[in-house]
């Protein structure tokens, strides 16, 4: 009976650990709270390979992509684009020069970075930066910079994100802070909202990794009684290109100090990892939270978190070289990602001249369209069509109701 609840505590422990900040109806929560409660071996020594209630999630269902599909979703959005702007196009600007693919990808980047930087500079909580990196990267799965340059819609989908992570301020305060009118803020809101598909949550690697520390730092006082200490103690150091700054000391012996210390720092190595790395590639749009801070620490100490692993994945395991495949393709996304290739100030003022050429002609004055939608003037001619096609439809109806239903053929006099 107690290999049975130590088995459970250790699955749940795992559950928790692989699925970070997961958010869901207390009926959801207790449902899964007895599976890994059944007293059946099977159930407690089965491994976890995916979370099934991050798989309900909006975030699994409408921004979890293969490369290939996300590629061509990109493809997809530039080239309608590039087609609306070439129908909108004045004579001055229809032989112009349009943004290649990937200089969208680093203009997107850049702004990403220009969200970091912000929310640094006011010590904003680290969810809020990365769910506002991930809102503007979601928006440009479905719109394009030559339709929306980034420059107009990333102070907006940061003052989104300080709603939905519950850092309150008005719209004036966040307005007066980053130096810019309330209306250019509020004017793409909708669009964004409508881009985001009205799903404002993300699940993020954060919780996860606090949850992995926590564990690691009481295998290591030997508080689980399952002699993980002494086989911490012979782990294999860091490799050189791991990202960790700690190092053994010169007698080579490690004692619970320099143990704790270990761990403390392949954390902190992490947690810089699922900053720029994570928040300014694709890996959110490719893998699940758990695989990012797995992979984040892959990248920060590889024989500590392989050990880790190796605790919770039985070799024998069928599912083990999927999860470790995933989780090392993931690594590998963030370890070559590097400062330097992220756009300069200057290659963005020379790649947005050439936007302000190129871009279409219709989204041009984003507040002036946001004022003309509230008093009802619309002067888009895309939602002029869409409002006659409504008002036809509501005076044929009107009519209907008047004069009653039209009579069928089956039901006329014949003459």
């Amino acid at each position: 009976m107690v290999i049975i609840q130590r088995r459970v505590i250790i699955a749940e422990q795992l559950w928790w650990a692989v699925s970070p900040h997961i958010t869901v109806p207390n009926a959801e929560l207790y449902r899964v709270h007895r599976i890994f409660r059944r007293a059946d071996n099977s159930a407690m020594t089965a491994p976890l390979s995916e979370d099934d209630i991050y798989r309900t999630s909006s975030q699994y269902r409408l921004w979890f992509f293969s490369p290939e599909n996300l590629a061509a979703q990109r493809a997809k959005t530039r080239e309608l684009a590039i087609e609306r702007a070439r129908h909108n196009a004045t004579q001055s600007t229809a032989a112009c020069e349009y943004l290649t693919a990937e200089e969208e990808l680093r203009l997107v980047q850049r702004y990403c970075e220009q969200i970091r930087t912000t929310s640094d500079h006011f010590k904003w909580p680290i969810t809020l930066k990365a769910t506002a990196v991930q809102y503007l990267k979601r928006f440009y799965t479905s719109n394009s910079c030559i339709t929306y340059p980034p420059k107009e819609i990333y102070k907006t989908v940061l003052f989104l994100a300080c709603k939905a992570e519950g850092t309150h301020m008005t719209l004036s305060e966040y307005a007066r802070r980053i130096s810019t009118e309330k209306e250019s803020i509020l004017a793409p809101e909708y669009k964004v909202m409508q881009a985001l598909r009205f799903t404002l949550e993300v699940k993020h690697a954060y919780r996860g990794l606090k949850g992995v520390l926590m564990e690691l730092l009481n295998m290591a006082a030997g508080t689980n009684g399952e002699g993980y200490k002494s086989k911490m103690m012979e782990l294999a150091l860091p490799p050189k290109d791991n990202r960790t700054p700690w190092r053994s000391a010169s007698s080579g012996s490690l004692d619970q100090q320099l143990l704790n210390d270990r761990i403390q720092a392949a954390y902190a190595a992490a947690r810089t990892c699922l900053d720029a790395p994570a928040l300014l590639t694709d890996v959110y749009f490719l893998y699940t939270p758990s695989q990012i801070l797995f992979a984040a620490l892959h990248v920060a100490d590889e024989p500590l978190v392989a050990f880790y692993l190796d605790t919770k994945l039985p070799a024998t395991s069928e599912l083990r070289p999927k999860i470790l495949s995933a989780i090392h393709a993931c690594a590998a996304i963030m370890a070559a990602f590097s400062n330097g290739t992220v756009m300069s100030k200057d290659e963005r003022a020379l790649l947005e001249e050439k936007l302000e050429l190129c871009r279409d002609s219709t989204t041009r004055d984003l507040v002036k369209k946001h004022a003309n939608a509230k008093v009802g003037n619309v002067d888009d001619e895309e939602e002029r069509a869409k409002r006659r096609k409504m008002e036809r439809e509501k005076h044929m109806k009107e009519g209907d109701d008047l004069f009653g239903a039209t009579l069928s053929s089956s039901n006329g006099l014949k003459g």
